[in-house]
């Protein structure tokens, strides 16, 4: 289940050496067996998302209702939101992926937005839209039209959420959020966030599992990023070697060690029982380049030094004058073995990343496939 988000979000997939880059399907929808749900708190672009269903089966990957469904609650973006947000996009330093996430959920906020199952229906949707025309600059009927086609394809995927979920076929639920915590808009960098907030699971899970880069990367400039890796010109080395570049957007991202303050912070509000560590083999490069590799495990701000979250950094100016404290920790040629045994320096450096957290690794990915997840 996707249960935020929306077409903002890019997850790539790597199967059997083929890439994949999903935008607002599940990423199960590669596996028979799994039932995939868009849910409701999700913004749901038809459009795109006719798209992203016919680029999939081109590719043989098969989706019906079998296997996928569109919560009936789920917010609609629509081509006017788009074309609302791409100045957003354009923008130097952009605060936006430019796919109209921000309009929906100010429209479904404002209670004059539009519901999945509503889209469906050409009379709905014009009896919504009636008393924007003027407003929006449209033409209603012409944009209700130009969704016939897409409607038919997608109307049998429409589904109660509910009844997907306690469907007695399916023997456990995995929820898949959309974004990291930092930009949760209850929780994260505010303003620098998205229009939703993955760090809250809707649903009654019995195990929460935190997924955490082992360095930092961000696209976006309208947040602080206390952890940027300096100098600069090291970061340019590694966001070229690394290929950092957005997989919506296509920008580049800003890159940066790992940040504990930051992360303890998603931790005290998320209660993961265990964390999946990604990226520790790309950081094998450090090794070449005879470069220590870094952890940020505290701020100073004004000579005081802060080892946690502090209220003052829910204040938007505090952490742009943030200094990082870095501890450093000899980088490893090899991030794990070929008998899945960790480097000795890698050990170090996760047993560090375990001690100022207080949980463990469950698994750690060495490479972009799914064959690259080693349990430990």
């Amino acid at each position: 289940v996707r249960y935020q988000g929306g077409g903002n979000a890019g997850h790539t997939v790597v199967i059997n050496g083929e890439k994949y880059k999903l935008h607002q399907i599940p990423s199960g929808i590669f596996f028979p067996e799994v039932y995939n749900l868009t849910g409701d708190g999700c913004f749901v672009n038809p459009r795109a998302l006719y798209n992203e269903i016919s680029q999939l089966r081109e590719r043989g990957i098969e989706i019906t209702p079998e296997n996928f469904g569109i919560a009936s609650k789920a917010h609609v973006t629509l081509d006017f939101h788009v074309e609302q947000d791409k100045p957003n996009l354009e923008k130097e330093n952009h605060t936006s992926t430019g796919n109209g996430i921000m309009q929906t959920s100010v429209d479904k906020h404002a209670r004059i937005g539009m519901r999945f199952q509503e889209f469906l229906s050409p009379e709905t949707f014009a009896e919504i839209l009636k008393d924007r025309q003027h407003s929006l600059k449209i033409d209603i009927n012409q944009l209700n039209e130009s969704y016939q086609k897409i409607r038919e394809a997608l109307s049998p995927f429409a589904i109660l959420q509910t009844e997907a979920i306690k469907h007695n076929a399916h023997s456990y639920l995995l929820c898949e959020g959309a974004q990291g915590f930092r930009i949760d808009v209850e929780r994260g960098l505010y303003p620098g966030v998205t229009s939703s907030s993955p760090s809250i699971i809707p649903f009654k899970v019995d195990t929460t599992i935190g997924v955490i880069k082992l360095y930092e990367s961000s696209v976006g400039k309208n947040r602080p990023f206390v952890s940027q890796i300096k100098p600069f010109s090291l970061e340019n080395i590694l966001r070229k070697k690394f290929n950092e570049r957005g997989t919506t957007t296509g920008k580049p991202r800003d890159l940066g060690w790992l940040d504990i303050v930051a992360l303890k912070h998603s931790i005290d509000y998320t209660s993961p029982d265990f964390l999946i560590g990604t990226c520790g083999d790309r950081l094998e490069y450090l090794s070449n380049l005879s470069q220590e590799v870094g952890i940020v495990t505290s701020y100073e701000i004004d000579g005081k030094i802060y080892n946690a979250w502090h209220p003052s950094f829910d204040n938007r100016q505090t952490l742009y004058n943030a200094n990082p404290v870095i501890e450093f920790f000899k980088p490893w040629p090899r991030f794990i073995d070929k008998n899945d045994k960790l480097h000795p320096n890698a050990q170090r450096y996760l047993d560090r990343i375990q001690e100022l957290t207080g949980i463990e690794f469950a698994a750690l990915s060495t490479g972009p496939s799914l064959n690259d997840i080693v349990k430990i």
